[in-house]
């Protein structure tokens, strides 16, 4: 990451020109503002000990609280860095340092130093696809085979009627092995329906709560209003979790310090800092990799397959090219039928006999404006 994002530096302390769509050369200085990764990375890039929160000082014990903790700051991180380093006599020496102040030592110099205008905390954006549907859905899931028999629960994902845009699961959820986004997409549809009768009020309002807010965080646009609908959506699960813990009523867990729940804290701000979640979610970017990376590893052999996948890969983008100017020539065409048609009135109308027959080549090259025409080909 720091071979790549090095060119960042100087372009974001110097500025560099750019020319925008409307044909003028502007100076930009490019940033490192978003970062998009799934929760791993997040912890490896920000420095932040696993089990945490890459975003704010919250402690292990104090994730399942409605309110974050304070701002992690890239100064202090790097600050803690570079004390350990200094004060370190071994890697493991190193290592302790960093986690007494909740760090994580992985890594020795981070690649984010030296950035301009940056804060690699900030950077970090909400994940929709891993932290809510293949996260928050996950542990839903999870838990509801405590409230129901998973034979039970099968039995009532398949006697539930098809309906248009909901994917019909006629063999239950028990014979799923690897469940994709998609998936867990279509199963949070049908959950809460699955759920009545089978669980307390309170535990239908948990989940209805959370699954507002997976739906209000995809809004393609937001106001004030908007965003206080995603603040209450979480405010009535958190009202209500007790129940979840509650060794007396459901105990589905223990504790609910989960990162990926604690992660839902963070949405309203990073919508106010960075616009709509579709523009940092995972989930684009898992497309990509399915159209770049797996469909191009399927069409090779699969030894030495680099190469193959290149090349292939070459040539698709050559095909795509060559449709965008077949849909553009066919459109100019198209445009130039028009004008004809338009220009002779209802219907194009073709003489049977020429107005002017018998013209030398002198006269088709001065009344016809062919100049050219008597040139005899090369």
């Amino acid at each position: 990451m720091r071979i790549v994002l090095d060119p960042l530096k100087e372009a974001g302390k110097n500025g560099m020109e750019v020319t925008f769509g409307d044909g003028y050369v502007r100076k930009v200085y490019p940033i490192l503002a978003c970062y998009v990764t799934d929760y791993p990375e997040q912890c490896l890039v920000t420095y932040a000990k696993y089990g945490t929160c890459p975003k704010c000082l919250v402690s292990e014990n104090e994730l399942g609280e409605r309110m974050p903790g304070k701002h992690h700051m890239q100064k202090m991180t790097f600050g803690v860095i570079q004390n350990s380093g200094r004060n370190a006599t071994s890697l493991s020496s190193f290592q302790e340092r960093c986690t007494s102040h909740k760090i994580s030592g992985l890594v020795t110099k981070p690649f984010w130093e030296g950035f301009p205008l940056s804060d690699i905390h900030l950077s970090i954006t909400p994940d929709v696809l891993h932290q809510l549907y293949q996260g928050v859905i996950k542990h839903l899931i999870h838990w509801y085979t405590s409230l129901i028999s998973e034979k039970e629960l099968d039995a009532r994902v398949q006697c539930l009627p098809p309906c248009f845009g909901v994917w019909h699961f006629k063999k239950g959820w028990l014979q799923l092995l690897q469940v994709s986004g998609k998936e867990r997409k279509d199963m949070a549809r049908i959950l809460l329906g699955c759920l009545v009768g089978k669980a307390p009020l309170q535990v239908i309002l948990c989940y209805r709560a959370i699954l507002d807010f997976i739906y209000i965080a995809q809004y393609s646009s937001y106001d004030n209003n908007t965003l206080k609908y995603l603040e209450e959506s979480l405010d009535l699960f958190h009202a209500n979790k007790h129940i979840l813990t509650d060794p007396d009523l459901v105990a589905l867990r223990e504790h609910l310090n989960i990162p990926k729940f604690h992660s839902m804290l963070h949405y309203v701000q990073a919508i106010r800092d960075f616009g709509t979640t579709d523009n940092y979610n995972m989930e684009m970017f898992k497309r990509f990799h399915i159209d770049c990376a797996k469909d191009a590893w399927r069409a090779s052999n699969f030894k030495d397959e680099l190469p193959q996948m290149v090349q292939w890969l070459s040539r698709q983008e050559k095909v795509a090219m060559f449709e965008t100017y077949l849909e553009h020539y066919e459109s100019v065409e198209d445009i130039e039928l028009e004008s004809i048609a338009s220009a002779a009135g209802p219907g194009v109308s073709l003489s049977k006999r020429p107005s002017v027959p018998n013209q030398s080549l002198a006269s088709i090259q001065s009344k016809h404006h062919c100049p050219s025409f008597s040139l005899s080909p090369t």
